[in-house]
Order: structure tokens, then sequence, then C-alpha cells
């Protein structure tokens, strides 16, 4: 029945989003219009896709969505949560919360804000 899924981002400004998630090493695999500001771009790393999608947009069908949000993060599993954390922040991200250990130190977590202001988790596995 189902062939795949990605996570949709409704963001105010598409190509802000598209930038930040570029400089952290995901490829942009579609956008459209081909040419001009985009009203939705898809972009890709490791084992997952992420939709980067205009609210305005979605709004003229009915959707009811707000640009960003507080009520849902994207985590990205890496191998060290610090350089990641560094890297998000120069690629225009605004933190969130620095990374820290997880209270049964199995894990070392951080948060960044994309431009559109989604949570970002970064979350590496500690071998203790």
């Amino acid at each position: 029945m189902f062939l795949s899924a990605q996570v949709n981002l409704y963001c105010a400004d598409v190509e802000a989003c598209a930038e930040f998630y570029r400089r952290l090493g995901c490829a942009e695999r579609f956008r459209t219009p081909a040419t001009g500001a985009p009203v939705m771009v898809e972009v890709t790393g490791p084992g997952f896709t992420i939709g980067l999608a205009s609210a305005e947009v979605g709004n003229e069908y009915g959707l009811g969505v707000e640009a960003g949000g507080e009520a849902s993060e994207v985590v990205f599993w890496c191998d060290d949560a610090g350089s990641a954390y560094d890297a998000a922040v120069a690629a225009g991200g605004a933190s969130a919360h620095a990374p820290v250990d997880s209270p049964d130190g199995r894990l070392r977590f951080a948060w960044v804000r994309d431009p559109a202001g989604h949570l970002l988790k970064l979350v590496q596995r500690l071998d203790r």
C-alpha cells in the first residue's frame, strides 16, 4: 500500500530553510517551481527525506497550517552531537539547548531551531 514516507515542514521562507539543510549536508532532490522562489523543496540525507513547503501555499488548499513548529521535532542521529550542534548553528540554526548527556548516560543530545523555528534534535549514542 505505502511505498515510502517523508516529513514535510511548513515554512514562511522555503529557500532559507532549504539553504540551512543544504549547509548541514543534505542534498536537494526536488524543487517547484524550477526557477524563482520555491514553494516546495525536498532535501535528502542518509535514509530520510524532508519536504520544506510554503505555509502560504498549503493554506490555499485550506490546510490551516502555520510556518514553524513548537509541537514537533526532526531527530538526526549522529556520531558526535557536539560537532553536529556546532555545524547546525554555523549553518544558520538558532541554539535551543546546548549538548547535554541524558540522565541515564546512554545518549548525548542537543536542540537547534531551523530558520522557520522547527526543532532539530541531534542525538548521539554513548558507549559507556
